[in-house]
């Protein structure tokens, strides 16, 4: 096989590097496909190549050296709302622009690891938006049909990596942002436990509830990409204490009990191709012997509705107040709508809207007791571009009807691909479970892939 048209999973650039290929090889043909896209939507900012190639080149000599490099020959990117010292971060608006000194710890952990970067990705403007097209032109586009949104709002990190650009990617997670892209373009879309990875150096929507997701081609290089970001940060107020040690605990063997929604009670919005896929992966679980349980949607949808629907969106004022006040005309319209709903919430009205929330974490800690794991569909639908702008507002959140509860509700979660949809477009299972439950979602999330993968 030659570069060219070698994957870039894990297992793949591990075997190239036995058969002979250096690390800068393999970094050098990541940014040859990274910058053969440029005009494709999918980069805000490209690393030059002969910079990530040199880079490649001293850890590489590091190696020599004796020293440990466990992603070495690995290539990743970075969603534009992570800090990356020395490379300009916009959140996708060129008119919001910051020149980080020191990159965002779950970079520098990679690139201490061995992992060279080669760009910042697009996404959906200040990561409000959950479908790829609230960003300025070219639009990125899907991996599989490019006639199809990417999901967002981390669509360039997803489609970098589902176009084979490079091994990995990281994202921001607030309402789904890292497990929407990953569903519609088929790969792996993990989001830890809130606080298990740092977001210091991530622009931030919410101090709550956004975390750092992990893009990948298989669960097992996501979770060893969470691995080496996970832990404590001191200098995090957010980061969990315990986050060494949470999630790692021993899984259960053997078939589990799933929770799922009621099916009269699930929405998928006429596409009677996303119900089916959905019916036919739960079929693959059930064939393997896990058991369901039903349980009520509405709390969670309730839920849900705490990102964009209540005073909790006044939080992404801290943020962007500035420049909504003074280039309220350089913000995408659909954006701007999104973030001014901030403006009309109270004080009172934030205590409130967290008093309720916790009323619904109680609620869904009772739903769950007894079950391994909640498994919902990913998405419950995928527009066309075309079909996103007509309509922006009600499609976007109708993107969110799976994944906007889980942060909220302090889950953690991972979609994966399922089986094709009968219109030849992905399908996606996400497992979701409580706070540190990680490890959990890890074991079933991994055995679902290994069921459903198409016998060779």
């Amino acid at each position: 096989m030659t570069l060219a048209s070698l994957p870039l999973d894990f297992a793949s650039v591990r075997a190239a590097r036995r058969d002979g290929f250096s690390a800068a090889d393999l970094v050098a043909e990541s940014c040859r496909r990274a910058h053969a896209t440029a005009g494709d939507g999918i980069f805000t900012a490209l690393v030059p190549a002969a910079e990530a190639i040199a880079k490649a080149e001293a850890l590489q000599a590091r190696e020599r050296a004796g020293e440990a490099l466990p992603l070495l020959g690995l290539a990743f990117c970075v969603k534009d709302n992570l800090h990356v010292a020395g490379m300009e971060t916009t959140c996708n608006c060129p008119a919001f622009s910051i020149w980080p000194a020191e990159s965002a710890p779950a970079v520098s952990r990679l690139e201490e690891a061995g992992a060279v970067l080669v760009g910042k990705n697009t996404m959906d403007q200040f990561a409000t938006g959950l479908n790829g097209t609230r960003s300025p032109e070219p639009l990125c586009r899907n991996a599989v049909d490019p006639a199809y949104i990417p999901g967002g709002s981390s669509s360039g990190s997803a489609v970098a990596v589902a176009r084979g650009l490079v091994s990995f990617s990281l994202g921001s997670d607030t309402g789904g942002s890292g497990r929407v892209p990953a569903a519609c373009n088929g790969i792996v879309g993990l989001k830890p436990t809130l606080g298990l990875v740092s977001t210091r150096g991530l622009v931030l929507n919410s101090r709550f509830l956004d975390c750092v997701p992990v893009f990948a081609g298989t669960c097992a290089d996501a979770y060893e990409i969470l691995d080496l970001i996970r832990g404590h940060d001191p200098l995090d107020p957010f980061s969990r204490p315990d986050a060494d040690a949470i999630g790692r605990g021993p899984v259960p063997e053997g078939p589990a009990t799933f929770a799922v929604f009621r099916p009269n009670e699930m929405p998928f919005f006429g596409d009677d191709a996303a119900r089916c896929a959905y019916e036919e992966n739960l079929a693959i679980l059930a064939a393997a012997g896990h058991r369901f349980r039903e349980i009520a949607f509405a709390p969670f949808a309730e839920a849900g509705r705490f990102v964009f629907q209540s005073a909790m969106v006044a939080e992404r004022l801290v943020e962007y107040g500035a420049i909504l006040a003074e280039r309220p005309e350089a913000i995408h319209p659909a954006v701007r709508s999104a973030i001014e709903a901030g403006t009309a919430y109270s004080a009172r009205d934030a205590f409130a809207a967290l008093y309720a929330l916790q009323d619904l974490k109680r609620q869904a800690t009772a739903a769950l007791s007894g079950a391994d794991a909640l498994v919902v569909p990913t998405v419950p639908t995928i527009f066309t571009i075309e079909a996103m702008l007509a309509e922006p507002i009600a499609r976007n959140a109708a993107m969110g009807t799976y994944t906007y509860f889980a942060n909220p509700l302090d889950f953690c979660a991972i979609t994966v691909p399922g089986r094709s949809r009968g219109d030849g477009l992905p399908s996606a299972l996400c497992f979701l479970g409580g706070a540190g439950q990680d490890h959990v979602v890890a074991r079933l999330a991994g055995a679902f892939t290994d069921a459903a993968r198409p016998a060779t």
